[in-house]
């Protein structure tokens, strides 16, 4: 269990100990996260999708027994108490799995009437300590929640943060990235919990696949293309990117959340809990760095760059497709068979654009394809 919060400027403090708020950024990139909260706090927070509508609404007693993610029964109605909290404060679905996400690693969706060694008068799905309010309040389910949900609006830019890191600014836990592992769970719950036709917004956060500075280079296009090497696509339904005059091992990193699906050969594919497939392409096996079932979050590194397959160099393909989709956002951009290529696909850049991003900025990005 996580230690309790104990206010709602816990952020300031690390398990009680006075440490700043700038040691609180410094010590996970030299100590505790490593090269993932590195990507995590420099990439995640400047790249993150703004595209969610508001949070909808649960009917608690008609939510299914499960399991969902591993959650089931009493579990699964507390996740949607927390959902209509942050709904009723007019929060988005992205606040609604940050929720969830946070009450996973603090009590695994549980009203607990115990708390721990660091906070021994935490209570209830949040590990709420004393000052957040009365016994009855910290064990009342829609109560604690919307305290939780209240303290993380105070949070300053709470929405570009990454999740793990606005969770801690509220809970002051004494890891910041304790609640990253729960992130693809807690969305995968939410969006079941919403009904798959009525997901109205990516799960997650969307960051780029490479780096941006140095800044990469865009160096083949979505689309028919003319000669290629042998092996490969006149019609290319992907992007093609990379980090010229080194680009071979080059730390490629998911674009958004979801799961892993193939890893083989030199593709690796994830499918987001919003039913489309983000694929990375022109790895080696042994170069990636996760397996088929592997849970990931937006910004984990999977591999690194190669030359696999048929290709004329170290880069990165990425390509989606959305055969299974079910957002609107992404179910609105035009798919490649309707401009005679194959089925299924989507180009990437438009796919960034749907939420309001530049695949290949002016700043952090050179076309030369």
């Amino acid at each position: 269990m996580a230690c309790g919060a104990d206010t709602a400027g816990a952020a300031l403090n690390m398990a009680g100990k006075g440490v700043g708020i700038g040691a609180v950024v410094a010590a996970p990139l030299l100590v505790v996260g490593g090269l993932l909260a590195v990507i995590l706090l420099i990439f995640g927070p400047s790249t993150q999708a703004n595209a969610c509508g508001p949070g909808l609404v649960v009917d608690v007693d008609d939510v299914p027994a499960g399991p969902i993610a591993g959650y089931s029964g009493e579990q699964l109605r507390n996740a949607a108490y927390i959902m209509n909290a942050a709904s009723a404060l007019g929060l988005q679905r992205d606040a609604q799995i940050l929720g969830v996400m946070t009450a996973m690693g603090e009590s695994s969706l549980q009203v607990l009437d115990y708390g721990d060694e660091a906070g021994p008068d935490s209570r209830g799905l949040f590990q709420q300590r004393d000052s957040w309010g009365s016994r009855a309040d910290r064990m009342d389910p829609t109560i604690s929640a919307t305290s939780f949900f209240q303290a993380l609006i105070a949070v300053a830019d709470w929405q570009s943060l990454e999740p793990t890191i606005a969770a801690h600014r509220v809970q002051g836990n004494a890891d910041p990235f304790h609640y990253e592992s729960y992130y693809a769970a807690a969305a995968e719950v939410v969006g079941t919990l919403a009904g798959g036709g009525q997901i109205v917004c990516q799960s997650g956060y969307l960051v780029f696949p490479l780096t941006t500075d140095p800044m990469y280079q865009m160096t083949s296009g979505y689309g028919y293309r003319g000669f290629v090497t042998e092996g490969a696509s006149e019609w290319h339904p992907a992007n093609d990117l990379q980090h010229w005059p080194n680009p071979c091992g080059d730390p490629i990193y998911a674009i958004t959340a979801g799961k892993v699906t193939v890893a083989a050969g030199y593709q690796m594919s994830v499918k987001s809990p919003d039913g489309y497939t983000v694929s990375y392409l022109h790895m080696y096996p042994p170069d990636m760095l996760v397996g088929v079932g592997d849970d990931v979050i937006a910004g984990q590194q999977l591999a690194v760059t190669g030359n696999n397959g048929p290709s004329t160099g170290c880069h990165l393909d990425l390509r989606i497709n959305v055969d299974g989709n079910t957002n609107p956002l992404v179910a609105a951009l035009p798919r490649s068979e309707t401009i005679g290529g194959p089925v299924g696909f989507v180009n990437p850049e438009e796919f960034y654009e749907a939420f309001g991003l530049e695949l290949c900025p002016a700043d952090s990005c050179r076309r030369i394809d």
